[in-house]
């Protein structure tokens, strides 16, 4: 393995540490396991992570950290682009959906493995997932012509759990694209799923 510095070092443990509680799941993992698919020693990997809900929590606060820049980065580029609100908000929920199911260890690890962590380190990562969730809203209460009823935290919530579970349940080549899909839950959650008279 290439030398590496200490931040980069810990994301490369953390990312086959993803690939190993992916396949096994978080309690079945073991550090030696982890060891093992890092190729680094086990008393080599106690140098970077304390123990395995530290690599837990690092695979998911990590995450959420990127995933708030690329929502963000999303906005700005939309703003840039003088994207009316609707448009706006359709590329911000196209970079949630794609960025959740680019990684299918991660997405596993998000769906399954968040509530192994304390009650602690569950607080602080659902304090990052909370200011996902207010970004998403504040962009679709953007959206001039939303019917009043309409709460804006269902809304909200349809938008992300249906990119979440796209990925569990989803195969690239069996006749429909990631992208595709995306679009058709969008179309559909704007403007439902019977024809208009």
């Amino acid at each position: 393995m290439l030398k590496l510095d200490l931040e980069e070092k810990k994301a490369y443990i953390a990312k086959m540490a993803s690939g190993v509680f992916a396949e096994k799941g978080y309690k079945a993992s073991s550090l030696q396991d982890v060891s093992r698919q890092a190729q680094i020693s086990k008393a080599g990997l106690y140098h970077y992570f304390k123990s395995k809900e530290d690599i837990l929590f690092y695979v998911l606060i990590k995450n959420s950290d990127l995933f708030l820049e690329k929502l963000r980065t999303s906005l700005k580029v939309s703003q840039e682009k003088n994207l009316t609100p609707e448009e706006s908000f359709v590329k911000l929920v196209q970079t949630y959906a794609n960025h959740i199911n680019n990684d299918e260890d991660k997405r596993l690890i998000v769906l399954r493995e968040r509530h192994q962590l304390s009650s602690k380190r569950k607080n602080e990562l659902f304090k990052k997932e909370q200011a996902m969730f207010r970004l998403i809203k504040n962009e679709l209460q953007k959206i001039r012509n939303l019917e009043e009823e309409i709460n804006p935290n269902v809304v909200t919530f349809l938008f992300i759990s249906m990119s979440h579970w796209l990925g569990y349940w989803f195969k690239e080549g069996k006749g429909l694209d990631l992208e595709t899909i995306i679009n058709q839950n969008i179309e559909t959650i704007f403007h439902g799923m019977l024809k208009r008279r």
